[in-house]
C-alpha cells in the first residue's frame, strides 16, 4: 500500500511538476530575448535531466525502503506473449521512420511542413552540436525516468485505488499535463503517447521496451528538428547573400 511519501511523490508528478514546467520552464524560454535563448535552452536541458533523475531516485528509494518487488515497478524482464510482437513492431517502425527520414531530408517542402509542426516548441529544440549532445542526454533521461515514473510508479500507485484500465488512462492524462507547455494539441498528443507506452508496458510486462521506444522517439524528434531549422537558416542566409550582391552594371556595348 502507498505511504504518505508515495502520496507526496504522486502529487509532485501530477500537480507540481506540470505547473513548474508550464509556468517557470518553457514560458521563461518563450518570453526571453533572442540573445538569451541559447543559455536558457541549455539551462532547461540540464534542469530537466536533474529533476527527472531526482524524482526517479525518490521512487526507487521508496521501493527499496519498503522492500517492494521490482516486477511491480516494471523493472524485471518478463517473457510475455507480447514481447515478440512489440519487438517485431519496433523493427518495422524503425525501418519505416528511417525511410521517411531520407525522404524528408531530401524535400524542402517536407522540411517546411515539419518546421510548421514544431514552430510552437522551436526555441526548445537544439541548434548546435553541444545542444544536441545535451538534448540527447535529456532524451535518454526521459526514456528511462519518465517511463519509470509515469508508467511504472504512477500506474502502480493508482491501482491501489482503481482498476488497471482507469489507472492507465489517469496516468496518461497526468503525463500529457506534464507537457502543457506544448499547448492543448501537444497535451493531447503526449496523452496518446502515454496510452501507447502504457500498452507496450502491459503487453511486455516490463518497462524496458517502452523506455527504448520513448528514448528513440525523443532522439529522432531532436535530430529532425535541428535538420529542419538548420535548413531554414541556410535558406535565409542564401537569400540574404543574394540580396547583398550588387546589381549588374549596364551591359557593355557589343564590340
Amino acid at each position: 500500500m502507498p505511504t504518505p511519501l508515495d502520496h507526496l511523490l504522486a502529487i509532485l508528478l501530477a500537480v507540481l511538476f506540470p505547473i513548474r514546467t508550464a509556468l517557470f520552464g518553457y514560458r521563461r524560454l518563450a518570453a526571453a530575448d533572442p540573445g538569451d535563448v541559447p543559455r536558457l535552452r541549455m539551462w532547461l536541458y540540464r534542469q530537466g535531466i536533474a529533476i527527472q533523475w531526482v524524482l526517479a531516485a525518490m521512487a526507487v528509494g521508496l521501493w527499496i525502503w519498503r522492500g517492494r518487488p521490482w516486477f511491480a515497478l516494471g523493472l524485471v524482464p518478463r517473457a510475455t506473449p507480447g514481447v515478440l510482437g512489440v519487438a517485431l513492431g519496433l523493427l518495422i517502425g524503425v525501418g519505416f521512420v528511417l525511410a521517411q527520414r531520407r525522404k524528408i531530408l531530401a524535400d524542402n517542402e517536407a522540411l517546411e511542413r515539419l518546421r510548421g509542426k514544431m514552430r510552437h516548441i522551436e526555441r526548445l529544440m537544439p541548434r548546435t552540436d553541444q545542444e544536441s549532445r545535451w538534448f540527447a542526454g535529456l532524451s535518454l533521461t526521459a526514456g528511462l525516468c519518465e517511463e519509470l515514473l509515469y508508467r511504472g510508479y504512477l500506474i502502480w500507485y493508482l491501482t491501489s485505488v482503481m482498476a488497471l484500465l482507469p489507472a492507465v488512462v489517469v496516468a496518461s492524462v497526468v503525463f500529457g499535463a506534464g507537457h502543457s507547455y506544448q499547448g492543448p494539441k501537444g497535451v493531447a498528443v503526449t496523452t496518446m503517447v502515454g496510452l501507447f507506452m502504457s500498452g507496450v508496458y502491459v503487453l511486455t510486462g516490463s518497462l524496458f521496451a517502452s523506455m527504448l521506444i520513448h528514448a528513440l522517439m525523443d532522439l529522432y524528434a531532436g535530430h529532425m528538428a535541428r535538420a529542419a531549422f538548420d535548413r531554414e537558416a541556410e535558406m535565409v542566409a542564401t537569400v540574404a547573400t543574394d540580396e547583398a550582391l550588387p546589381l549588374d552594371a549596364e551591359a557593355p556595348p557589343a564590340p
